[in-house]
């Protein structure tokens, strides 16, 4: 993988990821050897390191603008002022769906498709390249462009934790309704700062939901017709999405009778709560639970149908909800039984600062946010907005004062940072399912599934692409009690990949290299018409990156002008010169000056070995500084948030 690093030291740090199967003690290394310094308590001047590693955890992207307003005015100003960018209609998943469908594929899509006024107007066009688009490339437009970072951290959080996905058995008529998970999206992006009970009523009636968890045609019990009402939602809304499976103390820790879990809700709740959703099916179905892929509206609320509800008495998680009420109260009776419980605080307060801050929170963290979910300080119960300020702000995070806090970067949200940090910029005139993409709708495009097992909307299952109570089979892990759920999916497999994915990235789809290395094309416009014209949705990658700066740097450093020659790539004083200019501006861009100077001179050695024929030293250059970007950009000091 790294083949110009080839020194045992240095590969024993930037290959750690991808040489130790499992990686075990080895990530000890993240947690323990690289250590940041405090952070300064201030609402101001925050330095360039600390931002970098506040929006790792709070946004998508890693842009420079966001970068620069937490330096100047701090983590709480930048934290309300994104509170205050509302969620753009025209930004809404399913809306730029159907216009960038209409855009590529006018004869089938419009872009009023995205607002049916009723199910029979509702469009039933059914197509997987929805969801290709979704998850390859709208996703990322959000990502990358968009000033409302903490709602997009946020949401793609919640997706993790309430998840719904196009992936597995469970999911594979999604594939072809992407619509229905673009409206599934929308939900966790509009209550991504509402209450949290807002957000449960709205999952429970979204159609993705209703058909992933198995409730759409759920029917009361009746031996007569073999009808039994479906389990699925029922349990995963308690287990997953609520109050977790067993009873937790208001820290999060798990309350033991005789040395085990004490379970938190008993399979006669399951069966109560299976009752309240019974006679609810998605709006236009034609049959009552009808499930085919071109059958029903996947942009309309689900229905209810009350001759197939259970109308009598239930008993859940020791309260009664009585009987002869409509389908809506029963639902409506559930989530405030839900939302009472006191396991639903450090349940999820827990499950949200694994998936933006740090992987083992203490219990006091835990605590001092599950206080916060509980009471809002006006008397509000599941204020997400509270909840995720106190999460960001937490001194354990902020000032550092768990020595195990931090989390694994997934290397999707790593990715999305290397994009935004290196200007990233859509591509047009290639194929999406045999249709040109026109520049009047150019397209980010990171098809991430085949490369790095990951992509939105596409877990495996319910339970997500990892289990968030995932550890390393290692003796340290064991014995520290730590975890770190994102390494159950970095594998050895998908690490590779996932380099040779950026040495891809940085050598085929940079506008410096494109246009004065390579010198292909004339410009940047003349290599998507024409560069691009084979490629097809079948691309890893189909985003460029601009390296000007990097290379320019560089050179500076190494010739004193920015000609492209680099001339003196030969001369043994002046390589040594720009390649520390070279890495000391990488560590600035991508690190905030945070890489440890022994790590900074055993790069700079290896670099030095990278060679080149001397009559294309331009081709040299660009082998170095594509070295030096993925070196950094898969080392622990980037992948680690801490």
């Amino acid at each position: 993988m790294f083949q110009h690093l080839k020194k045992p030291g240095l590969l024993s740090i930037m290959t750690l990821m991808v040489t130790f199967q499992g990686l075990g003690a080895d990530m000890l290394f993240y947690y323990e050897t690289a250590v940041l310094p405090s952070i300064i308590n201030s609402k101001n001047n925050v330095s360039r390191a600390d931002a970098i590693t506040f929006l790792k955890q709070a946004a998508v992207g890693l842009r420079e603008k966001d970068i620069r307003y937490v330096m100047r005015h701090g983590y709480e100003a930048w934290i309300d002022r994104q509170f205050r960018i509302p969620l753009d209609e025209d930004k809404k998943m399913v809306n730029l769906l159907y216009k960038t469908l209409s855009k590529i594929d006018p004869q089938n899509f419009e872009p009023e498709m995205a607002t049916p006024g009723d199910a029979a107007s509702c469009e039933k066009n059914t197509s997987p390249k929805k969801y290709r688009l979704l998850s390859s490339g709208l996703w990322w437009k959000r990502a990358i462009e968009d000033d409302d970072q903490l709602r997009q951290k946020v949401a793609y959080a919640l997706s993790q934790i309430i998840v719904v996905s196009a992936v597995s058995p469970a999911g594979s008529l999604l594939v072809r309704r992407g619509e229905g998970l673009a409206y599934y999206y929308d939900i966790l992006q509009k209550d991504a700062f509402a209450n949290y009970k807002t957000l449960l009523k709205d999952i429970t009636y979204s159609p993705a939901m209703n058909y992933y968890m198995t409730y759409n045609g759920s029917a009361k019990y009746d031996p007569a017709k073999g009808t039994s009402p479906d389990e699925n939602y029922a349990r995963e809304l308690m287990q997953l999405f609520t109050i977790g499976p067993s009873e937790l103390n208001l820290d999060g820790t798990a309350q033991k009778q005789n040395g085990r879990d004490v379970p938190s809700y008993t399979q006669e709740d399951v069966m109560n709560g299976a009752k309240i959703f019974t006679g609810w099916d998605i709006q236009g179905n034609g049959r009552y639970g009808r499930v085919r892929t071109g059958a029903g509206c996947y942009l309309l609320p689900i229905k209810f149908y009350p001759e197939y509800h259970d109308t009598s008495a239930k008993h859940l998680l020791g309260r009664d909800i009585p009987a002869g009420q409509s389908g809506e109260k029963d639902i409506e009776s559930e989530l405030n039984i839900l939302m009472k419980n006191k396991n639903i605080g450090p349940f999820i307060a827990k499950r949200l600062i694994q998936r933006m801050t740090t992987s083992n929170p203490s219990p006091a963290y835990v605590r001092r946010v599950a206080r916060v979910f509980n009471n809002n300080g006006h008397g509000v119960k599941g204020d997400l907005k509270a909840v995720i300020k106190a999460i960001l702000l937490d001194k354990e995070i902020r000032r550092g004062t768990n020595k195990n806090r931090g989390r694994v970067d997934e290397l999707l949200t790593s990715l999305a940072h290397l994009y935004t940090t290196f200007a990233a910029m859509p591509t047009h005139s290639w194929k999406l399912y045999n249709q040109t993409v026109p520049d009047s709708m150019p397209i980010y495009w990171a098809g991430t599934g085949g490369v790095i097992a990951q992509a939105p909307m596409s877990a495996p299952d319910v339970f997500n692409f990892y289990d968030a109570g995932y550890a390393p089979k290692d003796d340290t892990f064991v014995k520290k009690g730590l975890v770190a759920p994102e390494l159950q999916i970095q594998t050895s497999n998908n690490l590779i990949k996932y380099s040779n994915f950026l040495f891809g990235l940085f050598s085929s789809f940079d506008v410096y290299s494109m246009l004065h290395i390579d010198k292909r094309y004339k410009n940047i416009e003349e290599s998507m018409t024409k560069g691009l014209s084979r490629k097809s949705q079948s691309a890893s990658q189909l985003i460029y990156v601009d390296l000007t700066d990097v290379y320019n740097a560089f050179e500076k450093a190494l010739d004193g002008d920015t000609d492209a020659d680099f001339a003196n790539l030969n001369d043994t004083a002046k390589l040594q010169r720009g390649l520390e200019a070279l890495v000391d501006y990488l560590d600035d861009k991508m690190m905030g000056n945070r890489l440890p100077d022994d790590y900074k001179q055993a790069l700079i050695d290896e670099l030095k070995t990278v060679k080149g024929n001397n009559s294309k030293l331009a081709v040299r250059a660009k082998r170095i500084v594509v070295a030096a970007i993925v070196s950094i950009a898969t080392s622990p000091y980037y992948i680690v948030i801490r």
